[in-house]
């Protein structure tokens, strides 16, 4: 017994590693009270047949109901000859849309509505098409939404935190998984434990877990395409049939996962095509350029929006904020890479330099340069190209290259502590690199666990949950200022029996409304970020004849008032 637990300790330590942060984490989901609207949307688009939004007028927008009016029938060749019609008439198509959108008033919705939106109904299990559709007016590709829709299907008519979170943890763990792979293909699976250790206890990674989004699934499909790629070069550039297909698959599910995926893999084919035409390998580097033409070109076939979405749509062609120039967002992602990992930015910035100069070093002495140059140098450009196209300043889009940063960070951490154990002992001191890495990881991650929360947790949402269970009976009156946020409050109107959710450019609707006819009191809900809150508050008393108003909460997202009408 004994014997077999030596032979496997590195195994039993992996394991314990991932139980130890996958514990962690799911402390941390209890914690999780509000959304961002992109969380909620992940559920909408994937759960709301033929329709990614909680709409503010009817049940389907304009776009979708003149698409069920002109363009859907039962007869697929009918719609064939719709579909080629308005392709020739696109001005007539648009103007008929305009005019659909000039009637659209906002109307009172129920709770149900809103869970419909977000749940599957018996009626609704496997209905991928639907996601499809959805996605496909979307800008994201639909793989993550049709395992979302999967799990959801197990969750009747019931919406749960913990139905993205059980993917994202899979994913999670499965990361963890190659992370150990990758560590046993260096001859350092001793060090695999601390490696996941350092990644799955940082602020980086438990946040980009609570984040109900696409991003952890994207990191084990960017880990997976490198071991992969390592593994080629571990084979001394051979591509044997298994490799083969384990390369198209990971591309072609990588593709339909999230389209920064094609950033990465587009940084590691360029470095492998120059290695194999380096090393002779011409055979290898024609199979290696068909895997992945043969990937790129199913995806795009079984998911040709993606082609609008990757250089057509606005999340395409757009590049970052204007607020700060792209230097400036470059040092903010650094700056998000320290706070993944809990380090000052002082400090930060003193580790990024010694790092730098290891790897010259390490490029000019170093015995492997292909795999020092395969981990570094596509996680220095994919932060370089995130920093010029990504759309905000957010952790998600930098996250999928923290578990590469922490396994570099540890083999390198490890080379230096053996050179100076080497040069000031005079002997090699089996294990005492690992004791020492174990320990500062150890100090790290108690660190940031103490001093830092991770992200979207949105604990400050539970007050709002409060009210709106308290007064669930009464009407609620939602003013926003976007088409699209008021998805962040979707916990509200799954508790209120009745709502209506207005755009400051939509207040009118508010005057004489029926709904509020025979209402003496009613809960407003105003975003604190709309512009002139104070002029459309007022404009919001005076359509609903307000004679006193309270302000019940106010936690920096929302202000909510009950209002006393005369």
């Amino acid at each position: 017994m004994r014997e077999k637990i030596k032979q496997n300790w590195s195994m039993i330590t992996v394991i314990i590693a991932i139980l130890i942060t996958s514990i962690c984490m799911t402390i941390f989901i209890t914690k999780k009270k509000g959304w961002h609207e992109d969380e909620i949307f992940s559920y909408g688009s994937s759960n709301c047949k033929y329709d990614n939004l909680l709409q503010r007028f009817d049940y389907k927008d304009s776009l979708n109901q003149l698409i069920d009016e002109k363009i859907m029938d039962s007869n697929p060749l009918k719609m064939i000859e719709n579909i080629t019609y308005y392709l020739g008439h696109q001005e007539e198509f648009r103007q008929e849309l305009g005019s659909k959108i000039e009637k659209e008033v906002p109307v009172w919705k129920t709770n149900e509505q809103a869970k419909d939106y977000m749940t599957v109904s018996s009626d609704e299990i496997l209905s991928y098409w639907s996601v499809y559709y959805n996605q496909a007016r979307d800008v994201h590709p639909p793989l993550f939404y049709m395992l979302v829709h999967l799990v959801s299907s197990f969750y009747l008519n019931h919406f749960s935190k913990y139905i993205i979170f059980i993917i994202n943890l899979v994913f999670y763990i499965a990361s963890c998984y190659i992370i150990h792979k990758m560590m046993k293909l260096f001859g350092k699976e001793k060090l695999s434990a601390i490696t996941i250790l350092l990644y799955g206890l940082s602020i980086g990674a438990i946040s980009i877990v609570m984040f109900q989004r696409m991003y952890i699934m994207l990191t084990f499909f960017m880990l997976l395409y490198l071991y992969l790629n390592l593994k080629i070069t571990k084979n001394s550039f051979e591509i044997d049939k298994k490799l083969k297909r384990q390369l198209t698959w990971t591309i072609f599910l990588g593709f339909l996962t999230q389209y920064y995926f094609c950033i990465y893999v587009v940084m590691i084919a360029g470095i492998m095509c120059i290695l194999l035409g380096k090393n002779k390998k011409v055979d290898m580097l024609k199979h290696y350029i068909w895997c992945h033409i043969k990937a790129a070109l199913i995806g795009i076939l079984i998911f040709p929006a993606s082609i609008y979405h990757i250089f057509f749509s606005y999340r395409g062609v757009a590049g970052g904020t204007a607020e700060v120039g792209y230097i400036g967002r470059v040092k903010e992602y650094l700056e998000m890479i320290f706070y993944a990992f809990s380090i000052p930015k002082e400090l930060g910035y003193g580790i990024s330099f010694i790092l730098v100069i290891l790897l010259i070093y390490k490029l000019i002495k170093g015995k492997r340069k292909d795999r020092i140059v395969l981990i570094t140098i596509p996680v220095v450009l994919f932060t370089l190209v995130i920093a010029k196209i990504a759309p905000y300043m957010n952790i998600r889009y930098i996250a999928p290259v923290f578990p590469i940063i922490c396994i570099g960070v540890i083999l390198s951490v490890n080379s230096i502590i053996k050179e100076i154990l080497s040069f000031v002992i005079k002997t090699e001191v089996k294990y005492a690199g690992i004791v020492v890495i174990a320990l500062i990881i150890a100090s790290i991650s108690v660190y940031g666990l103490l001093n830092s929360k991770p992200q979207f947790l949105y604990e400050e949402y539970e007050q709002r949950i409060e009210i709106a269970e308290k007064y669930q009976d009464k009407k609620m009156v939602y003013v926003g200022g976007a088409n699209f946020n008021h998805l962040q409050d979707m916990e509200e109107f799954l508790r209120y029996h009745n709502f209506i959710i207005t755009t400051t450019w939509e207040l009118e609707v508010l005057k004489d409304n029926e709904g509020l006819k025979n209402e003496k009191e009613f809960i407003l809900n105003v975003k604190c970020w709309i512009q002139d809150f104070d002029e459309n508050l007022q404009k919001v008393l005076e359509y609903t004849n307000a004679k006193d108003y309270e302000l019940l909460v106010d936690d920096g997202q929302s202000r909510v008032y009950k209002v006393t009408r005369t």
